[in-house]
C-alpha cells in the first residue's frame, strides 16, 4: 500500500469500524537478522507502508510475507497481537502508520 492510499483509507476505515476519534503516527522499525520483534495493538491498527522485502508480519488480521516461501495474499493491516520476523541473517527495515483509536 502507498502512504497516499493509506491516509485516504484511514477515515474509511476508522468510520466502517464505528469510531470518530484517532492520532496516526509514522512508524519505522529495524528488524535485526533471525529474530522477531512483537507489538500488542488491540486499540490500533497498523498499515504497512509500500512492500518491504524479507520480511513476515502475521496478526489478527491476516499474514503479510514477502520471504518468497508463501502463496498467500498479503494483509497490509494489521491489528492485536503483531509479530514481525525477519528470517534473514541481515537487518530489514519496515515503516508502518499507526492508527490509535482514542473512542
Amino acid at each position: 500500500m502507498t502512504e497516499t492510499f493509506i491516509l485516504d483509507f484511514i477515515p474509511k476505515r476508522l468510520k466502517q469500524l464505528g469510531y470518530r476519534n484517532w492520532h496516526t503516527r509514522y512508524r519505522e522499525l529495524t528488524v535485526l537478522g533471525q529474530s522477531k520483534v512483537s507489538i500488542t495493538a488491540y486499540n490500533e491498527l497498523w498499515f504497512i507502508v509500500d512492500h518491504p522485502v524479507g520480511l513476515v508480519v502475521d496478526s489478527d488480521y491476516g499474514v503479510y510475507d514477502s520471504t518468497g516461501s508463501s502463496s498467500n495474499e498479503n494483509t497490509h493491516q494489521h491489528k492485536g497481537e503483531i509479530t514481525i520476523e525477519n528470517p534473514e541473517s541481515s537487518p530489514r527495515k519496515i515503516t508502518f502508520i499507526q492508527v490509535i483509536i482514542v473512542n
